[in-house]
């Protein structure tokens, strides 16, 4: 099964939609449904999923408020949550 996080971003929208073209099943997840950052939601989804490939498109974009705002949401979602997804893989 094909798991694809971050679903519902602009990558992971433009993914699904050529997968609908070729009618390949998977799993759509984005933040409501599992919390990159959070490795216990990340490994619970994992498990239930069981996925063979994974397309992970979540992702912290936006640079501006990045920088206005502080690092720290950029920093757990790009890199603590990409560890967690790479973890549970």
């Amino acid at each position: 099964m094909i798991l694809i996080t971050g679903a519902n971003g602009q990558l992971g929208t433009e993914l699904r939609y050529l997968l609908d073209e070729r009618n390949v099943e998977y799993v759509a997840v984005d933040v409501a449904e599992m919390d990159i950052t959070n490795s216990a939601m990340v490994e619970k989804v994992f498990a239930e999923v069981k996925p063979t490939l994974v397309y992970h498109c979540a992702a912290y974009t936006a640079v501006d408020a990045a920088e206005d705002e502080g690092k720290e949401l950029d920093f757990a979602i790009n890199v603590i949550g990409t560890e967690n997804v790479s973890k549970a893989s």
